[in-house]
């Protein structure tokens, strides 16, 4: 673990014994960033099917109005999306807090996982799924592009999540961390000169000794520092309240457009 020096060697040990034992767990965790997705095109396949198959147009010839008809089916949806995903996020919540407590909550792992992001994930999903089943009018093409879409901004929203907010650049002696380095997601970690500029390889690589693990003082000797880039574990809400708002905007867009296209090209 970069800056692991900064914790004393039998905290180490322990951390890196625990980190072993729910290495399973942690991994899990990037797949049940899927369920959020799977959640939101479960819960709109109904509704597209209403539309895939016409029989929206029985319930438009009792007396019920195509605004009506729709209210009332989203609000289903929406209530789905909120009630499924808080139980998602008090089970990821719940099952993940002893690595929480260890490795903190704003790693990608968690993140994804707990908050409120969860929540927008899954209403992304099922409004993108719905208006495009209602312009299809194909089930099948609305869950798979549906999902596809969700794939797609996910992994990018998890690339330039760091750059939401502008992480923090700490050059750190060896071998000292920043406060809090290990409940926080830490993006880079690098051996560099004190002003932060990286520092040539041979002077590293000069500095293993016989057992092959790099000698601190050796280091420190040829004025090695080390470069942290991350973002700290008081960001937490910051960042899920700006990823969720970049997910509830695209389900709002995909809402208007199912709305518009429901009222002016199916009624």
């Amino acid at each position: 673990m970069p800056g692991a020096s900064a914790r004393p060697p039998s905290c180490a040990l322990l951390s890196s014994q625990f980190e072993t034992q729910f290495d399973t767990l942690n991994q899990l965790g990037s797949w049940l960033g899927l369920t959020p997705g799977l959640i939101g095109v479960l819960l709109a396949t109904p509704l597209v099917l209403e539309l895939d198959q016409g029989t929206y147009r029985l319930a438009w010839t009792q007396s019920v109005t195509p605004q009506r008809w729709f209210a009332t089916r989203m609000a289903v949806l929406l209530l789905g999306a909120l009630l499924c995903g808080g139980l998602m996020i008090a089970l990821a919540t719940w099952g993940r807090s002893p690595l929480d407590a260890l490795l903190g909550r704003i790693n990608p792992s968690s993140f994804d996982l707990e908050g409120v992001v969860p929540i927008a994930y899954a209403l992304f999903a099922a409004t993108t799924a719905l208006a495009i089943g209602t312009i299809t009018r194909r089930s099948g093409l609305a869950a798979t592009a549906g999902f596809g879409a969700y794939l797609v901004v996910r992994l990018i929203l998890r690339i330039v999540r760091q750059n939401l907010i502008a992480p923090v650049r700490a050059v750190m002696p060896i071998p000292q961390g920043p406060r809090g380095i290990f409940h926080a997601w830490e993006i880079s970690h690098s051996f560099t000169n004190p002003h932060g500029h990286p520092v040539p390889s041979t002077t590293i690589t000069s500095c293993f000794n016989a057992h092959g693990s790099l000698d601190v003082h050796c280091l420190a000797h040829h004025h090695v520092f080390q470069t942290f880039v991350y973002e700290p574990a008081s960001r937490f809400w910051a960042l899920q309240g700006a990823e969720a708002a970049i997910f509830l905007a695209l389900a709002a867009a995909a809402l208007a457009l199912t709305v518009w296209w429901i009222t002016q090209r199916v009624a």
